[in-house]
C-alpha cells in the first residue's frame, strides 16, 4: 500500500521524468489483481496527500471503463468488486474536497450503469436515505453520486435495462421531489423576508441553490428518460406546473448580487432545460403545461415585464421552446384537416393543435414577429464593438445546429418559424416594414440604421414566403442599387447587410436581365477602401449568385477581372485560416464556373498558395477543407499548376504517407487533389515520381480507397507508360494481387481495367509484371464463370496478349496447364470454346472488335485447336462487322466505324478541346495507336481468309467454307470476297 501511495504521489507531482515512471509503473499495476480495491483505499484515506487521493480516483474510474465488464481482457474479479462496491458506500458521502468526491461520484454511475440493480440492489436504498440526512455535507455529497448514477442508468438503451430504469424512477421520484420543493421553497423563502439585504444571506443561500440544482439535474433526467409517460405521474406533473410558475419568481434573484450571478442563471437554464427536453421527448405529456409556458416565455421575451430580467441563454432556450411547439410534428392536423372525425378531435395531436392555434392568434404572432425584428433581430452595442474590434471573427458563421446554443441565429430561426407558419399573417406587416424603411435614412441616426439592418434581415431571412409579396427587381433598382452608393462609415451597416440581401434573392425572384446588374452592385463592394465587414459580405453574395443554375460566364465576364482581382487581395488580407478558407473557396467557385476564360488571372493565385497551407499548419481538419478547395483550384487552371509541382508534392505526400498523423484526416482529399494534380499535368515531373513511393503502402492498408488508387494509378501509365510500369508496376501489381481474391466483383473489375490499360498502351515487359493478374483473367476465361461485365474484361485482356505479346500468352497459356494440370492445347480449347460462348454478351463495340482482331489473328496459326473451332470464329467476327460497318455518308460505300478518321468521338471541336483535361488528351492521343481505331477489321478480315486458303490449301478451304451455315456465309459476303 505504501508502495503504491508513493507511486500516486509522484504521478501527481510536477516532475515530468517522475510522472512518467509513474505512469509506466501504474500501468503495469493495472491488471493485477487487487489493484482497484487498493486505488479506492487509498483515495477513501484523509491522511493521504490530497494529490495523490486525486490520482488514485482517476485511476479507478479509467479502470471501471476498462476492467469492470465481465468478458473484458483482465477483467475486475467479483470479490474485488463486492470490494470495492462496499467502500464506494462507505466513503462516498463525507469527502471534504470537492474534487475527489466528483470523481468517485464518476466512478459510482459507471459501475451502477453495470451493476444496478441486479449485482448492487442497496445503491440506490442508501443514496435516497443519504439525502434525506440533516448533514448538509452528506446531503450533498449524496446529491452528487445520485445525479451521476440517474444520468448513467438513463443511458442505456436495451429494452430490458429501460423497464428496469422505469420502475426504478417511479419509486425514487416521490422522494425526490419534496426534497427540489424543499430547497426551492427555502430560497424564495429567504428572498421573499427580505433576507437578502443581510450580510448572511450569501451564506444561506448558496448552499441551499446548488443543492438544488443537483436535485433539479436529477428529477431532469428522471422524468425525461425514466417516465414511460410523465403525464401519467401525478408528482412530475405537478412539479412541471410549480416549476414554470417558478421562473417568474427566481430570475429576478440573478440581479440581486453580482455573487449569486452565475448560480441563478444556471439554476433559471436548468429549469427551462427540463421544460425543453419534455417537449421534445414527450410532446403529448407537455400538453397540460404548454399554454402556461407559453405564457411565461411570451410575458417575459416579449412584454416589458421581462426588461432587465433576461440573458442570453435564458432567450436561446426560450425561443427553442416557441420554435419547437411550432414545428411540432405532433400538433399538425393530418393532411386530410377538412374531414375530422371524432377519433382525430380527441386524440391529443388536435389538442396540441389546438392550444397552439389559440395562443398564438393573429394579434399575438403579429406583435411577436414586430418584438423579434425591432429588438432581437437588432444588432447591438456589443456587435458592433465587435464589428470594429474583430471584424473576421464578426462575420464568422456557425453552421448546423447552432440556433441550438447561438443567440443571433436563434433568434433568426425563431423569426423565420413564426414566419413561415403565419405567412398569410405576416406578409403584410412585412411589406409595410419595407415601405417604411425604403429609401436612404440619416447617416448619423445609428437606430435608424440599425432598423433598417433588422428589417432586411427579415425579408432576406423570408424570402421564399415573400415570392409573391415584393417586387425584388423594382427594389433592387430603386432602392437597394442606391444605397449602397452611400460611402459614409455608419451606412457600412446598411451596404454589408444589403449585399447579404442580394445574395439571398438573387436565387429566389430576380429577372435575368437583371443578373449583370448583380455583378456591378457587389463587384465595387470588394473594393480595399471598402469595409472589412462588406466586402466579406459582398463575397459570400457573389459566390451564391455565381451558384445559381441561370448563371453565364457571359453576363460575368465585364466584371471578372476586377471581381478576381479584388477578392484575391482580400484573400491576402484577412488573417483568420477560416477566413481565408471563405475567401479562397468563393475562388474556386469563380475558376469552376468560369472554366478556362479564368487561367490567365490565376498564375499570382497559384504561387499564393503554399504560404496559405502553411498558416494552417496547426488544423488537420482546416486544411481538409483547404485540399478540397485546392483539388477545384486544380481543375480550374489546368496545366498551369504545374508551376506549383513543389507545392502540390508537399502537400499530397503530406497528405498520403501513412508514417504521418494527420493522413488520418487528409487522406482521402489528398488522394483527390493527387489525382487531378496528374490529369492536369503535361509531363511526367520528377515529384510525381517521387510520389509514387506512397502507392503500395496505401494500397496495402485497405480497400477503402482503392478506387480513387486505380484512378492515380491509371492517370500514372496515361502520362509516362514506359517509365512507370518499368519503375513501379511490380510494386503496384503485388498488393492487387493480394487483394483480388477478396474483392466483390466491382473491385475486381476496377484492377482487370488497368491491366487491360496497361497492355494496350505499357512498355513490352508489362505482361511479365502483371502476369499474376494476367494469369487470373486467363484463368477465369477459363472457367468460364464471371458475369457478363468481368468476362467482357477477361477476353479483352486475353486478346490483347494474343495480339501484342504473342510469345508470351503461349508461356502463360503453359503455366496455366501446369496449375491446372492439363496440356496448353485443352486450355487453349477451352479458353476459346468460352470465348466464343461469352462474345456475344460483349456489348461495347469497341471490345468487341478488339476480341474479334485477336480471333481473326488466330486464324492462320495453323493450330488444329483454332481450326476445330472456325465455325464459331467466323460467325463471331462477322456478327461484330454488322455492328461496327456504317454507310459512308460520300460515297455510300461500307466503312469501319471505329477508325479514327470516322469516329467522332476521337475528333473534338475547338470548343471542347478547351475543356479537356491533360489526361483526356493523351487518352485520346494513345488510342491513336490502339489497332482497335487503326486497324480496318474488314480489310484484317479478308486478309486473314486469304492466308487461310493460303495455309490449308483449296481443298481444304473449300471444305470449310462449304460447312459455314448459309446465313453466316451471307452476312460474311457482304464485307469481304470469301
Amino acid at each position: 500500500m505504501d508502495a503504491l501511495r508513493n507511486i500516486l504521489l509522484a504521478a501527481s507531482s510536477q516532475d515530468p521524468r517522475g510522472l512518467t515512471n509513474a505512469e509506466q509503473q501504474l500501468k503495469s499495476l493495472e491488471i493485477q489483481p487487487g489493484f482497484h480495491s487498493a486505488l479506492l483505499a487509498t483515495a477513501s484515506d484523509r491522511t493521504v496527500d490530497n494529490g495523490a487521493r486525486l490520482q488514485a480516483i482517476l485511476y479507478l474510474k479509467n479502470g471501471v471503463d476498462k476492467y469492470w465488464r465481465k468478458n473484458a481482457p483482465n477483467a475486475i474479479g467479483d470479490g474485488e468488486k463486492i470490494e470495492i462496491r462496499r467502500l464506494m458506500l462507505q466513503s462516498f458521502g463525507s469527502e471534504p474536497v470537492y474534487q475527489i468526491a466528483l470523481q468517485a461520484a464518476v466512478s459510482i454511475g459507471k459501475i451502477a450503469r453495470y451493476d444496478v440493480p441486479k449485482d448492487w440492489p442497496e445503491l440506490l436504498p442508501a443514496l435516497v436515505q443519504a439525502v434525506q440526512v440533516v448533514d448538509p455535507l452528506i446531503q450533498q455529497r449524496a446529491l452528487l453520486v445520485l445525479h451521476h448514477v440517474i444520468k448513467a442508468l438513463a443511458s442505456k438503451r436495451l429494452a430490458a435495462d429501460r423497464r428496469v430504469f422505469h420502475d426504478m424512477i417511479e419509486e425514487l421520484l416521490p422522494y425526490v421531489l419534496p426534497i427540489w420543493q424543499l430547497y426551492h421553497g427555502q430560497v424564495v423563502q429567504i428572498f421573499s423576508n427580505g433576507s437578502q439585504t443581510f450580510a448572511d444571506a450569501e451564506s444561506q443561500v448558496t448552499p441551499i441553490i446548488e443543492k438544488s440544482v443537483l436535485v433539479l439535474k436529477v428529477i431532469r433526467k428522471a422524468v425525461v428518460h425514466g417516465l414511460r409517460k410523465p403525464c401519467e405521474n401525478e408528482h412530475a406533473m405537478l412539479l412541471l406546473k410549480t416549476l414554470i410558475e417558478q421562473i417568474r419568481i427566481v430570475l429576478p434573484y440573478r440581479n440581486l448580487k453580482a455573487c449569486w450571478k452565475e448560480i441563478f442563471e444556471k439554476y433559471s437554464v436548468l429549469q427551462m432545460k427540463l421544460v425543453a427536453d419534455l417537449l421534445e421527448n414527450h410532446p403529448f405529456s407537455f400538453l397540460p403545461v404548454m399554454k402556461e409556458a407559453l405564457n411565461v416565455i411570451c410575458r417575459l421575451c416579449f412584454t416589458p415585464e421581462g426588461e432587465g430580467l433576461l440573458f442570453q441563454r435564458f432567450i436561446i432556450m426560450s425561443f427553442n421552446i416557441i420554435k419547437q411547439v411550432l414545428l411540432c410534428p405532433e400538433y399538425k392536423l393530418p393532411k386530410q384537416a377538412d374531414q375530422l372525425d371524432d377519433e382525430i378531435r380527441n386524440s391529443p395531436g388536435f389538442l396540441g393543435h389546438t392550444i397552439k392555434t389559440e395562443f398564438f392568434e393573429p394579434t399575438t404572432v403579429t406583435e411577436v414577429a414586430k418584438c423579434l425584428i425591432s429588438q432581437y433581430l437588432l444588432l447591438s452595442k456589443e456587435d458592433l464593438e465587435l464589428w470594429d474590434a474583430d471584424p473576421e471573427g464578426y462575420v464568422c458563421e456557425d453552421g448546423g445546429d447552432s440556433w441550438r446554443y447561438s443567440y443571433r441565429p436563434c433568434c433568426e430561426t425563431l423569426f423565420l418559424t413564426v414566419f413561415h407558419e403565419n405567412r398569410t399573417h405576416l406578409a403584410p406587416m412585412m411589406v409595410e416594414m419595407v415601405r417604411n424603411t425604403a429609401g436612404p435614412v440619416n447617416s448619423q441616426d445609428l437606430r435608424a440604421l440599425l432598423n433598417k439592418d433588422a428589417v432586411y434581415n427579415a425579408v432576406g431571412l423570408a424570402a421564399f414566403d415573400l415570392y409573391d409579396e415584393i417586387d425584388f427587381d423594382r427594389w433592387l433598382v430603386n432602392g437597394i442599387e442606391q444605397e449602397l452608393l452611400i460611402k459614409d462609415s455608419n451606412y457600412r451597416i446598411v451596404r454589408r447587410r444589403a449585399a447579404w440581401l442580394v445574395g439571398q434573392w438573387s436565387g429566389v425572384k430576380l429577372s435575368p436581365e437583371l443578373r449583370p446588374k448583380l455583378y456591378q452592385i457587389l463587384v465595387p463592394l470588394l473594393e480595399k477602401d471598402e469595409d472589412l465587414v462588406v466586402r466579406l459580405a459582398a463575397a459570400k453574395a457573389l459566390k451564391v449568385v455565381i451558384d445559381d443554375f441561370e448563371f453565364t460566364s457571359e453576363e460575368l465576364k465585364p466584371y471578372l477581372s476586377s471581381a478576381f482581382g479584388q477578392l484575391f487581395d482580400l484573400l491576402k488580407e484577412v488573417e483568420e485560416c477560416d477566413t481565408k478558407l471563405s475567401i479562397l473557396n468563393v475562388l474556386s467557385y469563380v475558376i469552376e464556373r468560369v472554366g478556362v476564360g479564368i487561367r490567365s488571372m490565376c498564375e499570382e493565385l497559384a504561387h499564393y498558395l503554399p504560404s496559405l497551407w502553411a498558416s494552417s499548419e496547426a488544423h488537420d481538419m482546416l486544411r481538409c477543407s483547404i485540399l478540397g478547395t485546392l483539388v477545384s483550384i486544380v481543375q480550374g487552371l489546368g496545366s498551369i499548376t504545374e508551376s506549383l509541382a513543389p507545392f502540390l508534392h508537399d502537400v499530397i505526400y503530406m497528405s498520403t504517407h501513412l508514417n504521418n498523423s494527420c493522413s488520418v484526416y487528409l487522406l482521402e482529399d489528398g488522394l483527390e487533389l493527387w489525382l487531378v494534380a496528374l490529369q492536369n499535368s503535361k509531363h511526367l515531373l520528377p515529384q510525381w515520381m517521387q510520389l509514387a513511393s506512397n502507392i503500395p503502402p496505401i494500397l496495402e492498408l485497405s480497400t477503402e480507397n482503392l478506387r480513387t488508387m486505380i484512378y492515380i494509378v491509371q492517370a500514372y501509365i496515361v502520362l509516362a507508360p514506359s517509365e512507370f510500369v518499368a519503375t513501379c508496376g511490380a510494386s503496384v501489381m503485388k498488393p492487387l494481387d493480394v487483394q483480388y481474391g477478396d474483392l466483390q466483383d466491382e473491385g475486381v473489375l476496377m484492377i482487370l481495367r488497368l491491366v487491360d490499360l496497361t497492355l494496350k498502351i505499357g512498355p513490352p515487359q508489362s505482361s511479365r509484371i502483371f502476369q499474376p493478374l494476367i494469369l487470373r483473367s486467363m484463368q477465369a476465361v477459363y472457367e468460364g464463370q464471371a458475369y457478363p461485365m468481368l468476362m467482357s474484361v477477361h477476353l479483352s485482356i486475353v486478346s490483347r496478349m494474343i495480339l501484342s505479346y504473342k510469345p508470351e500468352f503461349q508461356e502463360f497459356l503453359n503455366a496455366l496447364a501446369t496449375n491446372n494440370g492439363n496440356h496448353s492445347d485443352d486450355i487453349a480449347a477451352q479458353i476459346l470454346d468460352v470465348w466464343m460462348d461469352k462474345m456475344p454478351c460483349v456489348t461495347q463495340p469497341e471490345r468487341r472488335k478488339l476480341l474479334s482482331l485477336a480471333l481473326t489473328s488466330l486464324m492462320n496459326s495453323g493450330s488444329p485447336v483454332v481450326l476445330l473451332r472456325i465455325y464459331g470464329l467466323l460467325l463471331n467476327v462477322t456478327e461484330t462487322l454488322n455492328d461496327i460497318m456504317r454507310q459512308d455518308e460520300d460515297n455510300s460505300a461500307m466503312i469501319d466505324s471505329l477508325l479514327i478518321n470516322h469516329n467522332n468521338d476521337l475528333t473534338l471541336s475547338s470548343e471542347d478541346l478547351d475543356y479537356e483535361t491533360e489526361h483526356e488528351h493523351r487518352k485520346r492521343e494513345l488510342n491513336k495507336g490502339d489497332s482497335v481505331y487503326t486497324v480496318d477489321l474488314r480489310e484484317f478480315f479478308q486478309s486473314q481468309i486469304q492466308n487461310l486458303y493460303g495455309q490449308v490449301g483449296q481443298t481444304r478451304y473449300t471444305e470449310i467454307m462449304s460447312n459455314v451455315d448459309v446465313e453466316t456465309m451471307k452476312n460474311m459476303q457482304e464485307f469481304i470476297t470469301v
